[in-house]
């Protein structure tokens, strides 16, 4: 288009002697083209100054009430990212899990408390005797037993790490038996007394019983703490990955915000530009060298970027409740219409990026990958559990009981000598189900489970890398576009300068200045974006390596994240 106008102007020159009656002829079939135009101008030109007016006036009239109540608010990255880290409620919901996760272990933990029983029971009994030397003694008579009797017991036990338990229990009673007796009727009252007999008895028993085959092993007691530690780790590593989601995000939305807001900016200028462009013409329109209908046309480009410029502050009003909303800010609240001016510019710095340091840092710090490595981790202590649980049971009982007896209860204790008076027992006992269906198949499906997530682990590093050289490739594809949109910029400029220039000495038409100032306006806001998806690529390269908390020095404490 822009050939074919230059064309157009350089054949309307003339050339030679012969052509003068010919240019007398041009020049007044150009000014009655002139003077119909400029009636036409004429006359809808106050119609369209009308539009213009009324459509700036509505749109100055809509926004001055919230421009009235606005407020400024300078706000640095860093800033943004403190404010996005400290009320977040996902944060805080993650941050929640690793305390849950680290009671769970506590409660499997608690398999190794000591544990403490203790016992009281009293008797009284009143029966008749089924003793049958009594039986034989008074000659078929039954006789009456009356027995009082108070316990108590108190012991300890404790599992230890290889399955087993031990405990100790001593116990103390107090017997009081009278056994009446009838005697033959001609007994006198003095000669039949009751048998009467009241004791102290103590008791000292220690216990252990250890499993051999089933049950027995540390790795076999402690599956259920591993498996709670491992959920505890991977707790602790989704928390962290919430917080790099979070950084994540306040930064890529800090940076469209400081796009947005220089995109605005760039039509501002194209409309400035448009402004000076509209009063040259009428200065030329004034002079005669250009026709009133070039007005128009100006006018007309500048509504144009008027209501570019209304959609692009619609855009940076949605980006500012998008970033308000990351950091925590109610959109009720004092900072609802608070205009968030970005201190942070960006800018260009060339980096060498090693592929192959990117990959093995991904597969280094990933939270997913640890995570299924942790997962698979729990699979093979069940694993190992269920191959257990396939062994017969054989467990060894062992116990060791002293005991002492005396009228009096102070010294009752006194008589125990566990050199002369103790009892010993030691037993084994074996049990194992037929076919043993169960365990077998409970070992089969832990083994698929293994291979299962294996598979997915190596799926999962596949996957990992092609992230990570993705990501490489956007930065440095982004890096190009930085340099190049720089030079389209530069050129852009220069294009324009030179055609305001040709349009002053009427080698150009006011339709391909304003193509030139479209061009600059949108190689400018390209040359932004770029700038703009370079930093946000670098941002995403950190995050898809799940470095991002590292680089910008942000760190986990016990009660949230916290930035250097």
């Amino acid at each position: 288009m822009r050939i074919g106008l230059h064309k157009r102007v350089v054949a309307d020159v003339p050339t030679g002697e012969s052509g003068n009656d010919e240019r007398g002829l041009m020049s007044m079939q150009r000014g009655s083209r002139m003077h119909t135009l400029g009636s036409i101008f004429a006359a809808v030109r106050p119609v369209l100054a009308l539009i213009v007016v009324v459509c700036l006036s509505y749109a100055g009239w809509t926004a001055s009430p919230a421009q009235a109540q606005q407020r400024e608010m300078e706000l640095s990255l860093r800033e943004a990212t403190a404010f996005a880290l400290q009320g977040n409620l996902n944060i805080q919901i993650a941050g929640l899990e690793p305390r849950i996760r680290q009671a769970q272990v506590a409660t499997e933990e608690g398999i190794f408390d000591i544990q403490l029983h203790a016992s009281a029971n009293a008797s009284d009994s009143r029966l008749l005797s089924t003793s049958p030397f009594f039986q034989e003694f008074i000659n078929d008579s039954v006789a009456q037993d009356n027995t009082q009797e108070q316990a108590i017991r108190l012991g300890l036990s404790r599992l230890n790490r290889w399955g087993g338990t031990y405990g100790v229990e001593l116990s103390e009673a107090h017997v009081d038996s009278t056994r009446r007796v009838p005697f033959p009727p001609d007994t006198p009252p003095d000669q039949q007394p009751p048998l009467r007999n009241a004791f102290n008895t103590a008791e000292l028993q220690v216990k252990v019983t250890q499993p051999l085959l089933k049950n027995f092993g540390s790795q076999v007691t402690n599956n259920r703490i591993v498996i709670a530690q491992n959920n505890l780790s991977m707790s602790q590593e989704n928390f962290r990955q919430q917080i790099t989601d979070v950084t994540a995000q306040v930064q890529e939305a800090y940076w469209d915000l400081v796009f947005r807001r220089q995109d605005l900016e760039v039509r501002r200028q194209q409309r400035d530009l448009a402004e000076q462009l509209l009063d040259q013409i009428r200065k030329q329109v004034a002079v005669g060298t250009l026709a009133p209908i070039e007005v128009l046309q100006a006018e007309t480009e500048i509504a144009r970027v008027e209501e570019r410029i209304l959609v692009a502050e619609n855009t940076l009003r949605a980006t500012e409740d998008r970033l308000k909303r990351i950091m925590n800010f109610s959109l009720l609240g004092e900072y609802a219409d608070a205009v968030l001016l970005p201190v942070d510019t960006p800018s260009y710095d060339a980096r060498t990026i090693n592929q192959e340091e990117q990959i093995r840092q991904a597969l280094e710090q990933r939270v997913d990958l640890m995570q299924a490595k942790l997962m698979l981790e729990n699979q093979r202590v069940t694993l190992i559990f269920s191959e257990n649980q396939a062994l017969p049971t054989l467990d060894v009982e062992t116990s060791l009981r002293v005991n002492g007896i005396s009228k009096n209860f102070d010294d009752h204790l006194d008589t125990f000598d566990p050199g002369k008076r103790y009892r010993w027992d030691i037993s084994l006992q074996f049990s194992r189900p037929l076919g043993n269906r169960q365990a077998k198949n409970r070992i089969t499906q832990s083994r698929l489970a293994i291979r299962q997530q294996m598979l997915r682990i190596q799926d999962m590093e596949e996957e990992i890398i092609r992230q990570v050289r993705a990501a490489v490739r956007d930065v440095m594809t982004h890096a190009q576009r930085v340099r190049a949109s720089r030079v389209s910029s530069q050129l852009a400029q220069k294009q324009l300068e030179a055609e305001k220039k040709k349009l002053q000495v009427g080698l150009s038409t006011v339709f391909t200045v304003l193509d030139f100032q479209e061009d600059l306006s949108v190689e400018r806001s390209k040359e932004i974006n770029a700038l703009t998806d370079y930093l946000q690529a670098l941002v995403r390269l950190e995050a898809v390596k799940n470095t991002l908390l590292s680089s910008y020095n942000i760190t986990l404490q016990p009660d949230g994240p916290r930035l250097q």
